[in-house]
């Protein structure tokens, strides 16, 4: 159970984008708080209604959109998480806080906390394969940042790591670092 824990779900948009949902509803069945921020692409891939009837909780997306209570915002949940998961993780998100880019409500929250930051990358695998992808992956390791990589084995017998783990695969993760908190 994760009952009191915070959790922060940033939801960057690519194909797998919909795999949130199901991550933030196994989240909450567990009794952790969620909160989602959504990037504007995210949004092409899932509408934010969806996240916002599982969790519970308004969808931020816009950093300059009038708050729905004074105190929300990034800095609100930046310090309110005790764990900010980003699932899916585009190339672009990892890029963005492997170098310091706080130019949305997403990449603003990720500088902004102190929480444990998980990033479950979701790419192509040509784009996972570049250097600049791997070394961006690296230098959020060497942040203290874990990436959550499940091996997918495809028909071709071909390994990738590019892929969204498995929710619960993801799940397990997020629980064992909450808990080891503890």
């Amino acid at each position: 159970m994760l009952k009191g824990k915070n959790i922060v779900v940033g939801v960057t948009g690519c194909s797998s984008a919909y795999q949130a949902a199901d991550i933030v509803k196994k989240l909450v069945s567990l009794r952790a708080n969620v909160d989602v921020i959504m990037t504007s692409s995210a949004t092409k891939f899932i509408a934010p209604l969806t996240f916002r009837n599982i969790s519970g909780h308004p969808v931020i997306q816009d950093q300059f959109a009038d708050p729905v209570s004074w105190d929300e915002g990034h800095k609100k949940l930046a310090d309110k998480a005790d764990l900010l998961l980003i699932a899916p993780a585009t190339a672009n998100i990892i890029g963005k806080a492997a170098s310091g880019i706080a130019d949305d409500i997403l990449s603003t929250t990720i500088m902004s906390t102190e929480a444990f930051t998980i990033f479950a990358p979701h790419m192509n695998p040509k784009m996972y394969r570049k250097p600049v992808v791997q070394r961006n992956i690296q230098t959020l390791q060497k942040d203290g940042c874990l990436i959550i990589q499940q091996e997918k084995l495809m028909p071709s017998g071909k390994k990738l790591y590019s892929m969204l783990a498995d929710t619960e695969f993801i799940i397990k993760e997020v629980t064992r670092l909450l808990l080891a908190e503890e």
